[in-house]
Formats: C-alpha cells, sequence, structure tokens
C-alpha cells in the first residue's frame, strides 16, 4: 500500500512540474505604473512602503505626486518616497492556506488510519473515513487561519522605477 501511495504521490509531482510554464521575469509596464495606484478604487485595503515608514491603510485618495490613506489618522506618503505598494490578499491566502493545509492533513489521516495494515484500505477499518475528515478539516482550518494572517498572496501593483 505504502509503495502504492508513494508512486502516485511521485508520479504527481512529476506532472505538475512538467505542466508548468517556464516563469518569466515580471516585467514593470513601460514608464511609470502610478496609473495604476490611480485607478484604485477608494476604500481599497493597501500596504504602503516608503524610504521612512510603512504602513497598511485604507486608501482615501490618489493625486499625481502624492497619496492619503487612512489608518486611524490620515497619512500622507509623496510619491517620490514611495518604494512599494501593494493590495492586501487576505481571503486568497486563507483560501490557498486551507487548501494546502486541509489536504495535506488530510492525507496524515489517512495513512494514519490504514494503520500499516494490508487490507485496510478496502477491509474492515471503520474510522478511515473519519479519521482523514476530520485531519482534513482541522487541517484547512488551520491553513485557512495561518493564510489569512500571514496575507502571502498579496499583490504588488506599484514598485518606485
Amino acid at each position: 500500500m505504502r509503495k502504492i501511495l508513494a508512486t502516485l504521490l511521485a508520479l504527481a509531482t512529476l506532472s505538475a512540474s512538467t505542466q508548468q510554464p517556464a516563469l518569466q521575469p515580471a516585467q514593470p509596464p513601460a514608464g511609470s505604473n502610478w496609473q495604476h495606484v490611480q485607478a484604485f478604487p477608494i476604500g481599497a485595503s493597501i500596504n504602503v512602503k516608503a524610504l521612512t515608514n510603512h504602513a497598511s491603510c485604507t486608501l482615501k485618495s490618489v493625486s499625481d505626486d502624492s497619496l492619503t490613506c487612512t489608518h486611524g489618522k490620515d497619512i500622507v506618503f509623496q510619491r517620490a518616497d514611495i518604494m512599494t505598494i501593494q493590495i492586501s490578499r487576505r481571503g486568497r491566502s486563507a483560501l490557498i492556506g486551507a487548501a494546502i493545509g486541509g489536504g495535506t492533513l488530510a492525507v496524515i489521516g489517512f495513512a494514519s488510519a490504514t494503520n500499516n495494515t494490508p487490507n485496510s484500505f478496502f477491509g474492515p477499518n471503520f474510522l478511515l473515513g473519519p479519521v482523514t475528515a476530520v485531519f482534513g478539516l482541522g487541517g484547512g482550518l488551520i491553513g485557512a487561519i495561518t493564510g489569512g494572517l500571514t496575507d502571502f498572496a498579496k499583490s504588488t501593483v506599484y514598485k518606485a522605477p
């Protein structure tokens, strides 16, 4: 049984790596991409890193030479001082984390329920389904919390030239 699972895992890994397109370096748009920042909807949640400070805030306004956002009080960033602006993607990060955590712990739960007995996959092991489901749900919850808190899927929309 272990040999079958190991073979399936190896085949899935190999086929996934051969199907992925070659990564191309991200090319910034020609000229300045400040127009992307000006197109943001008011009230968008953003992360701004400037030369002197950093803030996670809500967009209030954007002009040709500055950005104003709110985090308890208004914060004004001059365009020349801004290094990067990122959009928060906490929902996407939570979903990705839930998928990774749930899938990983479901496999671990399945493996622990089979207990290395040769006939447990189709045999009399009545805990196979419930243990897999409980591990999967627990892993999904842990992954969703971790993904939502870390916001690892945030996207950079402006980078200083």
